[in-house]
C-alpha cells in the first residue's frame, strides 16, 4: 500500500518538478543518503568565526618571521553557513613589514595535496606532480562546487608609531552554496563527502596548513 502511494506521489511530482529536483527530494526524504543531512547536527562546530592573534616583534638581526596557520572544517555540505577563520597580525616593531603566505598542504575529504613549498618546508624532495602554492590556491577556488579562498586585508604593516601598532587580517573562507549551479559536481562531491564521513565520522572534511611570513620592508 505504501509503495503504491509513493508511486502516485512521484507520478504527480514529475508533472511539476524537473528530474534533478525529484532526485533531490527523494534524497531529502530518505534522510541518510548524503553527508550534509547526516552530519548537519555538527555544523555548530564549524560556523563560528575564529579569530587568532599574532604579535610580531623583530629581534635584533632578524629580517623575517613566520608562523603556521592551520584550518580545520568539520562539517562541509551544500548550503552550509560560510566557515571563516582569521589570523590578526599586529606589528609591534619599529620597522615596517610586508606579509606573504604559502599554502603548504590541503586535504579535501580523501584528496590530499602537498605543495612544492610544503615539501621544501619539510625538507622533502619535490615530486613531479606537486602544485605550487599559487596553483593550489587557484584549484581550491575553482575546481570544486565549494570555494576555499584566502585574503589579506593589507599586505603591508607600518612600524609602531607613538605606541600605535598596525594590523592586518589574514582570512580563510569556505563557501558552499545550496546549489552551486553544477548539479553533477554537487552530486559527485556530495557522494564523496558521504563516503568520507561514513569511514571517518569524527574527522574534519577539510584541513589546510598555511605558512604566513612577515618580512621587513626594503
Amino acid at each position: 500500500m505504501k509503495k503504491k502511494k509513493l508511486r502516485i506521489i512521484l507520478k504527480n511530482l514529475k508533472k511539476i518538478l524537473k528530474p534533478h529536483q525529484i532526485v533531490f527530494l527523494i534524497i531529502l526524504l530518505v534522510g541518510n543518503t548524503y553527508a550534509w543531512f547526516v552530519y548537519s547536527s555538527k555544523v555548530s562546530t564549524s560556523i563560528d568565526v575564529h579569530v587568532r592573534a599574532w604579535n610580531v616583534l623583530f629581534q635584533s638581526g632578524q629580517t623575517s618571521v613566520s608562523d603556521y596557520f592551520s584550518v580545520s572544517v568539520s562539517s562541509v555540505y551544500p548550503g552550509m553557513t560560510d566557515y571563516t577563520d582569521t589570523l590578526t597580525i599586529e606589528n609591534a616593531s619599529e620597522v615596517a613589514a610586508d606579509i606573504t603566505y604559502k599554502i603548504l598542504e590541503a586535504r579535501i575529504f580523501s584528496d590530499t595535496y602537498v605543495t612544492e613549498e610544503g615539501r621544501t618546508d619539510a625538507g622533502e624532495q619535490i615530486e613531479q606532480d606537486d602544485l605550487t602554492s599559487a596553483q593550489l590556491e587557484t584549484k581550491l577556488a575553482t575546481d570544486y562546487p565549494f570555494t576555499i579562498t584566502f585574503a589579506l586585508s593589507s599586505a603591508s604593516l607600518s612600524e609602531i608609531i607613538n605606541n600605535a601598532t598596525s594590523t592586518s587580517n589574514f582570512t580563510v573562507t569556505v563557501h558552499w552554496p545550496y546549489e552551486s549551479g553544477d548539479d553533477d559536481a554537487d552530486t559527485y562531491w556530495g557522494k564523496e563527502a558521504y563516503t568520507y564521513y561514513s569511514t571517518n565520522p569524527t574527522d574534519p572534511g577539510i584541513t589546510l596548513t598555511v605558512k604566513v611570513y612577515v618580512n621587513q620592508s626594503a
